[in-house]
């Protein structure tokens, strides 16, 4: 007898559903997609035992034949293709027909269902992927499925799964998650004997947001851009607000939440570039795209999605989010505590977030602000969900406007601090990333075409055999960012030329060596954020270093320098370029309030 054989319907169908089904929130969104794809208006979920025990989603929408209900639980049957050309353009949520069988494999399942125009309704039940019942039913239009012990049949399956409350946690993100994607119908979802949420249909996200996250939705900044043939629009935490999990992060693509690694460092690297915080920013990105610029097929339970063309989508994620958290006030966190509560993200004056690497639109007027839902109020939804992350007041209350007049120096600390004083507040300034910003937001202004200077004696390159490999493919990006170097014979380089606005100073050797071995977070960004990568760089040995006496003169120069540029308040590492001390908190410190 051979080796090879054909695996028992039931063990192909239990591994079927390894894939699809990795813990109850899994059947819960799957059932919901169904319900969503066939048009329904209002989807209940009921669960209990964070979905162990019983999981129920109820819709009104079409509802099915008895034919097409027992196809509905056999593997590969579905509605939504028909043919290989349809895989190209995948307008639906769901479409590789595994969904119910496996869920129906690993549980005791329940399928009633009955059309808008039937006199009656039709049930199925399925015992770990055994059909036990095949008839007719009493049952209102739309459709119901039952998920009773779920992986029943594979204990080592439910060994696996997370606390109750955690797997709870999963429920209400997935729903929440697609009730966000399609504001339009009405959610409502039960746990045991407690009602999570009930959500009446809204006009758009903004308004689910509102109704979900109220507190977090009043200071969100919204935006909307374009981008060739991508469409972003986004809801994001300011700048400065706290940080916390990736799961804070949600991104959606054409109607269905998504997991991509690309898309979330597109996010993360645009407020990096304005802030030194850690952790991951708070926001709702949703980006539509032609069906066939996408392949939503590349994994079984839809979660990753692959894009004709990654790079323009990085960059017009990137784009998007720089242009609108760069449109939000100019005004950052300093880190330590100040006294009075400020208004909200849209106080103050900005630089307007439209037009910012060719994308359309960005941050949106205040006039067009997310209004209050008179709906259900949902804030015990979003502690539940997100601990009741909010921008804190400790936050909030220690903005810094640049204005346009810069602060008045006093002196120099440490040979590294500029201070200086405004109003009333005492300002320390890192004299290099102050200096560091301002020569990197000119290296970037400056023309496409960037002046060379040469060098009078040109620097040979030591490099070990790992920053070679990285200098030749760095080498195009490094000449049009105005470097002039070569391969000199063997596994030599030399450097004849730099950018003119670097100067001809000290360890061109070590920045060359450095621009070679300095790895990208993300290979997606390589080509997008190339020349802003190497602009930082040689700003940052470009810049006045700290452990440097500088004089009265060239202190107000940096700071005019630094009150008169684009994004003032991080270097663009990310590192802020301001402490403040306000006057408040200086008097209590001396017991003086």
């Amino acid at each position: 007898m051979g080796r090879i054989h054909r695996l028992p319907p039931a063990v192909a169908n239990q591994i079927a559903a390894g894939e699809v089904v990795e813990r109850p929130a899994a059947v819960v969104r799957e059932l919901v997609e169904n319900s969503i794809d066939a048009g329904a208006s209002a989807v209940s979920v009921r669960v209990r035992d964070a979905g162990r025990t019983e999981i129920r989603v109820s819709d009104d929408g079409v509802g099915m034949t008895p034919e097409d209900a027992r196809l509905a639980i056999e593997r590969h049957a579905t509605s939504k293709i028909d043919s290989v050309d349809d895989l190209s353009s995948i307008g639906s949520l769901g479409f590789r027909g595994e969904a119910l069988p496996s869920i129906a494999s690993v549980s005791r399942f329940r399928l009633r269902t009955r059309e808008k125009e039937a006199d009656s309704g039709w049930e199925i039940e399925v015992d770990g992927g055994a059909t036990v019942s095949d008839r007719p039913a009493g049952t209102r239009p739309g459709t119901i499925v039952e998920v009773r012990d779920l992986f029943f049949n594979t204990p080592a399956r439910r060994k696996f799964l997370r606390a109750e409350r955690t797997e709870a946690s999963y429920i209400v993100q997935a729903v929440s998650n697609l009730a966000i994607c399609w504001p339009q119908i009405r959610f409502d979802l039960q746990s045991g004997a407690r009602k999570v949420f009930a959500l009446e249909p809204t006009a758009d996200a903004a308004e689910r947001l509102q109704q979900l996250e109220p507190r977090w939705a009043r200071d969100a900044i919204p935006i909307e851009a374009r981008s060739g043939a991508l469409a972003v629009r986004a809801f994001l935490s300011p700048p400065m607000a706290r940080r916390g999990a990736s799961s804070r992060l949600v991104l959606f693509l054409n109607g269905r939440p998504i997991k991509d690694r690309r898309l979330f460092h597109a996010v993360t690297e645009a407020y990096r570039r304005l802030s030194s915080l850690s952790g991951t920013p708070k926001a709702y990105v949703f980006v539509e795209a032609p069906p066939d610029a996408v392949d939503v097929n590349v994994h079984p339970a839809k979660a990753e999605v692959r894009f004709a063309d990654p790079e323009a989508a990085w960059g017009a994620v990137f784009r998007s989010v720089q242009a609108g958290i760069e449109g939000s006030p100019k005004r950052v966190d300093l880190g330590v505590a100040g006294g009075g509560r400020v208004g909200t993200p849209w106080g103050g004056t900005g630089k307007p977030a439209g037009g910012a690497g060719g994308i359309e639109g960005g941050a949106a007027p205040p006039g067009s602000r997310m209004r209050q839902s008179a709906g259900w109020d949902g804030t015990k939804v979003g502690e539940a969900l997100y601990g009741g992350d909010r921008v804190e007041e400790s936050v909030r209350a220690s903005y810094l406007d640049f204005g346009a007049t810069p602060p008045r120096v006093l002196g120099q600390f440490r040979r590294t601090y500029i201070v200086a004083e405004e109003r009333s507040e005492l300002l320390l300034v890192d004299q290099h990333a102050a200096d560091e910003r301002v020569i990197f937001n000119r290296l970037m202004d400056a023309p496409s075409e960037v002046r060379t200077q040469e060098l009078l004696q040109p620097v040979p390159l030591e490099l070990s055999p790992v920053e070679r490999a990285a200098l030749a493919d760095e080498h195009e990006r490094l000449v049009a960012a105005g470097f002039d170097l070569e391969p000199f014979g063997g596994d030599a380089w030399i450097l004849r030329g730099v950018p003119e606005a670097l100067g001809v100073g000290r360890g061109l050797d070590v920045l060359m060596r450095s621009l070679a071995s300095e790895e990208s977070e993300c290979s997606a960004a390589a080509t997008h954020d190339a020349r802003a990568r190497i602009m930082a760089r040689v700003a940052c040995h470009a810049a006045v270093t700290a452990g440097v006496t500088l004089t009265t003169e060239r202190m107000n120069e940096v700071l005019a320098s630094l009150w008169g540029t684009a994004n003032p308040s991080t270097c663009p590492h990310g590192r802020p370029t301001v402490l403040r001390l306000d006057l408040p908190f200086i008097e209590r410190r001396f017991g003086r309030s």
